[in-house]
């Protein structure tokens, strides 16, 4: 696929685990191997999976935890993961969360009666750049090609990314800003994980593509 950087914002997620005690500072030599449950509010493939299963290996290759289970809870940008996580956990420092800037956005659009004030972060973990692709054989070649489409007809440009009020849909209303286009038009496809949202992009079921 070809790709494509802002070429005039840098973007970055920060993914935080979240439990309510932090347990993670304590040296592995003080305490005994634990076992973990961590949830990705959100389906497989994507980010927070991909983050929740790296920390799922590294905790048990450094003796840290015992054994660490990680489930996938997907939906509203992972607002329906937060309150599954919150109503669950109950002050449990075994249970952990990924989840990053989609989930701000996210609980600000469903109105959510959870918050993020309702847990506690631990870690920043990573940091990256948003990227926006095209399939190989698109018709679109850079930028410039792109949001001249965005320009010409703005409802015929899709683009596929995470749940809707993340920051993969500011980046597509960004993007459109800048070149002139309605960025309050901006035809989004929101996706649950980031498997379904490249399956789309792959198979030419939207224009282009955002992730990180």
């Amino acid at each position: 696929m070809k790709s494509g950087r802002n070429p005039t914002r840098r973007y970055f997620l920060g993914a935080a685990g979240v439990a309510c005690l932090g347990i993670l500072a304590v040296p592995a030599h003080a305490q005994q191997p634990l076992e973990l449950k961590i949830m990705a509010p959100a389906n497989p493939g994507g980010g927070w999976d991909q983050t929740a299963r790296s920390m799922q290996q590294a905790l048990v290759a450094a003796g840290i935890a015992r054994s660490v289970q990680v489930t996938n809870v997907g939906g509203a940008g992972g607002s329906v993961g937060i309150a599954q996580f919150v109503n669950s956990a109950k002050g449990d420092g075994s249970q952990l969360m990924v989840n990053g800037f989609v989930m701000v956005g996210a609980l600000a659009m469903n109105k959510s009666p959870v918050t993020l004030d309702q847990v506690t972060p631990i870690a920043r973990l990573t940091d990256e750049y948003q990227v926006m692709v095209v399939p190989a054989n698109s018709p679109i070649k850079n930028l410039k090609d792109l949001g001249d489409a965005l320009k010409a007809n703005i409802a015929k440009v899709t683009f596929a990314g995470g749940s809707a009020g993340g920051i993969d849909h500011i980046m597509a209303a960004l993007f459109a800003g800048s070149v002139g286009a309605d960025a309050a038009k901006v035809n989004y496809v929101p996706f649950s994980g980031g498997g379904e949202s490249l399956a789309a992009i792959l198979g030419g079921k939207v224009t282009a593509g955002i992730s990180g």
